[in-house]
């Protein structure tokens, strides 16, 4: 699931899981030769050469890292890796050039913070595709077996064109692989243990790593948690309750808040009115048609911080006038959505009965059409021509650091109902909840959420009650 400003996840594998014991890598990896990023930059670069295929050892990827070296080296604690999610956006850009913006100070001053371009993004391999991953013209949400083949018709024709394009890569960006490319990366930085921050999609990885990893981990903090033990069609209808959850939320927040755009107004007719202009074609962004597909996109990816708001309402209002410019940009308009499809779709086993999804994901969220960041996910990911390694399943993690585990009330992509399941299978974590909107406390939806992971990675001190 995403971490960015369009926000947040037919084939099954079985994962083979490497031992818990065994190392990363056949051999030490080699020091990394680090340099400043840019002229008078205060953090490093460096790139780390790993095996294209853990499995068997042959082929290499480069991968760019960065470090942030501990501002007060006297009182290091060690190094801090993270993943804000995605999957899909570039990790050591977009920190290298200011990690203020995204971690506290007392973080920034104690610990090296270490992120990571994984395998197909950022500067380390990325995906390039020869098609576009969204052809409006293709039903998302097919319910005869005719259109079911069409969709996965459409999305093997872009698999295969990303194939084309990148290269052999394209067939190792499953979690797990990339999970054995950060302890490539501990090790070659020296370190018996590492501390991790994932958020959302991160959290995935943080599992990932978890798993084959544990004792290599000092602390493990996951905000907005994915339950990697369900099923696809679990997982669809627990997005789709939180999506409509969402725009609930937004309704009620329209009813109370005297400057929503839409206060005083039936937000409901309204959505309708403009979904219904856009199933005629009559909602445009300059010359372009935005669909009934690409709004509801919009809105998904809009309800992931209560920041937006104001401008989703302020967004319908023009909308129900013809102008759909404000919801035309969504998650499938992103640059990193190839890497994002690309990376997802080795770990969601797309095997589940599309048309009966459809009409249960309708059930639940009627009001946005079943659309849920999930929906994308599990319906782009049928027929997908890259191997699915991934085979559902509760965490096999034992020797574990305690491990703290934080959930919104009201989050659309990372339903509070999935970390509560993580945490019943993780004993001696610990679950924080925060009463709130928006996807993820980290940075910037919950302070509270925040200080209590940093206290957390700094202490390892559980938080004690609730945000």
């Amino acid at each position: 699931m995403r971490r960015t400003g369009a926000a947040l996840l037919a084939l099954g594998a079985a994962l083979t899981l490497m031992p818990a014991s065994a190392s990363a890598s056949a051999t030490a990896a080699p020091a990394l030769d680090w340099k400043p990023c840019f002229d008078g930059a205060a953090t490093q670069c460096a790139t780390l050469t790993v095996p294209l295929d853990w499995a068997t050892g042959k082929g290499t990827v480069r991968l760019a890292v960065w470090r942030s070296p501990a501002r007060k080296p006297e009182q290091r604690i060690g190094a801090l890796m993270y993943n804000p999610g995605g999957p899909g956006s570039g990790t050591a850009q977009t920190v290298a050039t200011g990690p203020e913006g995204y971690f506290p100070t007392q973080l920034l001053d104690r610990f090296d913070l270490v992120g990571i371009d994984f395998r197909g993004t950022g500067a380390s391999s990325p995906v390039h595709c020869g098609l576009t991953a969204h052809d409006p013209a293709v039903n998302r949400f097919p319910t005869t077996a005719s259109d079911v083949a069409k969709l996965a018709r459409a999305n093997a024709a872009f698999a295969d064109s990303c194939a084309a394009q990148t290269g052999p890569v394209l067939a190792h960006l499953d979690t797990a692989t990339i999970a054995r490319d950060i302890d490539a990366l501990r090790e070659a930085l020296g370190e018996k243990q590492i501390s991790y921050l994932g958020i959302s999609y991160g959290t995935m990885l943080g599992q990932a790593y978890a798993e084959l990893f544990p004792h290599r981990l000092r602390a493990l903090a996951l905000d907005s948690v994915v339950d990697r033990s369900l099923s696809t069609t679990q997982m669809l209808r627990d997005n789709a309750k939180a999506t409509q959850d969402g725009w609930e939320y937004f309704v009620e927040w329209c009813a109370r808040t005297t400057s929503c755009a839409l206060h005083g107004k039936d937000v409901q007719q309204v959505l309708r009115e403009v979904t219904a202009r856009a199933e005629r074609g009559e909602l445009k962004a300059g010359e372009r048609t935005v669909t009934a597909g690409e709004l509801r996109a919009n809105i998904t990816a809009t309800m992931n911080f209560e920041s937006a708001l104001p401008d989703l309402a302020r967004n319908l209002l023009a909308a129900s006038t013809g102008d759909g410019t404000g919801v035309s940009v969504g998650m499938f308009s992103l640059p990193t959505y190839p890497a994002y499809r690309s990376i997802i779709c080795q770990d969601v086993p797309a095997r589940f009965d599309v048309p009966s999804a459809v009409r249960e994901s309708r059930a639940l969220n009627p009001e946005l059409g079943g659309y849920s960041e999930f929906w994308d996910i599990a319906s782009g990911c049928v027929g997908w021509t890259q191997p699915v390694r991934w085979t559902p399943h509760p965490w096999r993690a034992k020797g574990l650091p305690p491990t703290l585990l934080v959930s919104g009330a009201h989050d659309v992509a990372t339903p509070r109902a999935w970390a509560e399941s993580v945490q019943r299978q993780l004993p001696g974590s610990h679950l924080l909840t925060w009463d709130g909107f928006g996807h993820a406390a980290w940075p910037g939806n919950n302070k509270c959420g925040l200080q209590a992971v940093r206290d957390y990675l700094l202490t390892l001190t559980m938080p004690t009650g609730q945000c």
